[in-house]
């Protein structure tokens, strides 16, 4: 007797089941992947989109509308000696580019002297901004630095059609270089490109974007104002083989007044204090030993000529109302081994200390 085999009926039901389950997991993998393929980027945080991009408005640089803006230009010889400088000057309502030459045997209240023409470029230790802004009493805002090859380069650039060798003669560099900058291109940017491309031949202390925002706008000053053009005061000694222009500094006083009115340093201005050393009474190895005293206390010393009357004690002088010049001033009379009863305040300084040196430097005080 033989026994039919039970039948079993499809399960339609659990395959069902199984097809909603892979389907619905399909569906939402799907959109999850869909989701993060068109889902927009993350928009900027409020900090983020307010971070200046770099330009010169976001720049440590001056607004020309609020004051003259300066800039140091040197070119170089093949042996990298400076051998054109001059200290250009815009902006702030003035109505001219100011030029002021610099000789190239200038020189300068540096710890030991060094002439102009013997400092680094930007990329040096010793460069020539600090040592000008003590000398000068200006602010200055940017080096430029070019060697020979990239003053050629921008003569190139600009279509100035001026002999590159102009720059090594000072009777011809001032025309050759209002020349040159007025060719510069119109717009900020295009004129950083022109520096940028001049690579490492021009050397700044600023961005290229800033380079490019002093130069272009050199150039529509140069094409629209005149240009007041001075050569620094100086007197010429003889040091050993060398000779040396020691700067007049009370002609050099009523020049940068004229120049820079509105790019003079103010007491309490980022930087060294700026120190006036008048001798007056002191001995010559007395003003020697001031001098490196105050040098070594981090002030930036120019010295005067002697004053005409000899005086049996020491002045410091600092300007009223400016609580940074009284400060630097009580540090310059410490530097000195002077009580701080020696500092008085006068109404119209324009230089952080001004020291009159007396007969009774180096005399212990009573």
């Amino acid at each position: 007797m033989s026994h039919q085999a039970p039948s079993h009926s499809f399960p339609w039901r659990v395959t069902a089941l199984v097809v909603l389950v892979v389907v619905a997991v399909t569906v939402v993998v799907g959109l999850l992947l869909g989701r993060d393929r068109v889902a927009p980027a993350p928009e900027a945080s409020p900090a983020a989109s307010a971070a200046p991009s770099p330009s010169p408005s976001a720049s440590a640089l001056p607004l020309e509308e609020t004051r003259q803006l300066t800039v140091l230009l040197t070119v170089r010889d093949a042996d990298r000696a400076a051998v054109s400088t001059v200290l250009l000057g815009f902006g702030g309502g003035t109505g001219y580019v100011a030029e002021l030459f610099l000789p190239r045997d200038l020189l300068l209240p540096t710890v030991p002297p060094r002439r102009l023409e013997t400092v680094d470029d930007p990329t040096g230790a010793d460069t020539a901004e600090q040592p000008i802004e003590t000398l000068l009493g200006v602010q200055v805002d940017a080096l430029v630095d070019l060697d020979r090859l990239a003053w050629g380069g921008l003569i190139d650039a600009t279509g100035s059609r001026v002999d590159p060798e102009a720059a090594q003669d000072p009777g011809a560099f001032g025309l050759a270089l209002d020349r040159v900058l007025k060719g510069l291109p119109y717009d900020d940017q295009t004129a950083g490109q022109v520096l940028t491309g001049l690579g490492s031949m021009a050397r700044t202390t600023v961005t290229n974007e800033d380079a490019g925002y002093l130069l272009a706008r050199l150039g529509r000053n140069l094409r629209k104002l005149p240009v007041e053009r001075r050569t620094l005061p100086v007197t010429y000694l003889r040091s050993g083989p060398e000779r040396v222009a020691v700067a007049d500094l009370a002609a050099t006083e009523e020049i940068v007044a004229e120049l820079f009115p509105q790019a003079r340093l103010e007491p309490g201005h980022p930087g060294q204090p700026r120190l006036v050393l008048e001798p007056a009474g002191a001995t010559l190895g007395a003003l020697t030993a001031a001098r490196l005293e105050l040098v070594g206390a981090d002030f930036g010393v120019v010295v005067d000529r002697p004053s005409a009357a000899p005086v049996p004690r020491t002045r410091v002088l600092v300007p009223a109302g400016a609580p940074a010049a009284q400060s630097a001033g009580e540090a310059a009379a410490a530097a000195l081994g002077l009580p701080a009863s020696v500092v008085e305040d006068v109404a119209d300084g324009t230089v952080d200390v001004r020291v009159i040196l007396g007969s009774d430097v180096g005399v212990p005080a009573s």
